[in-house]
């Protein structure tokens, strides 16, 4: 091996200890991360849907990552992080988002038109329409109320009653930290923020992360994306 050879498998090397540094650092809190924790785990999924709506009997039924909801008349496409349906075919999608520009209202408002659109086929009636639910899963509180959780629904603004459209916006604030709060959305909101798995609340959680930061096969799984978003 020659010197250019040495100095490029040192480099290669270096890069390598470097990804491996970052994944100790990440939280599922983070993009790269919360997409490999959440792929293919159907029931992990139902588990922190449950949670987030308060519906212990929700059962999930299908789970994407990365779903892609492409528009062929130039309207914007958009990928969504997770979208998910359950056994009554109300549908799911949740976003989680570190920026807070990436989570405004505008943003909440086109994610629920690009799912009702998705989801009436031609010559449907508009009754058909499935209940969509939109998660943003936030690092900081982007409504500024301080609230764990922000639900957010259409009303008649003159006598308070709800509009029940179907259509409902949920905010997680990343940011909320309550000692005196054992609930299991203030746990879950603590293992969103956490990059130790033996510090996490959540058990089905805590094992996907332990896997892909502890495990062989999962840093090397978590090396490889790594290594195609330097590409």
């Amino acid at each position: 091996m020659d010197k250019t050879e040495e100095q490029v498998q040192l480099t290669l090397e270096q890069q390598h200890q470097q990804d491996l540094e970052r994944i100790k650092l990440l939280r599922p809190i983070d993009d790269t991360l919360m997409r490999e924790i959440f792929r293919g785990e159907l029931k992990l999924v139902e588990k922190i849907l449950r949670i987030i709506t308060s519906k212990p009997d929700l059962e999930i039924i299908s789970s994407e990552t990365q779903f892609d909801m492409k528009h062929i008349f130039g309207e914007r496409s958009i990928t969504l992080d997770v979208h998910a349906k359950d056994s009554t075919g109300k549908i799911y999608n949740f976003e989680v988002q570190k920026d807070n520009s990436g989570a405004t209202p505008q943003r909440a408002r086109y994610h629920s038109s690009a799912l009702d659109v998705e989801y009436l086929p031609s010559k449907t009636d508009f009754v058909n329409l499935p209940d969509t639910y939109v998660i943003f899963i936030t690092e900081r509180d982007v409504r500024k109320g301080g609230r764990a959780i922000y639900l957010i629904e259409r009303m008649d603004v003159a006598t308070g009653e709800l509009f029940n459209d179907g259509e409902h916006i949920i905010f997680v604030n990343g940011a909320y930290h309550n000692p005196d709060d054992d609930s299991d959305l203030a746990k879950l909101i603590h293992d969103f923020k956490c990059s130790d798995a033996d510090q996490m609340y959540l058990p089905e959680l805590a094992e996907k992360t332990r896997y892909l930061k502890v495990n062989p096969k999962g840093v090397e799984q978590m090396c490889k994306i790594m290594e195609e978003m330097r590409e």
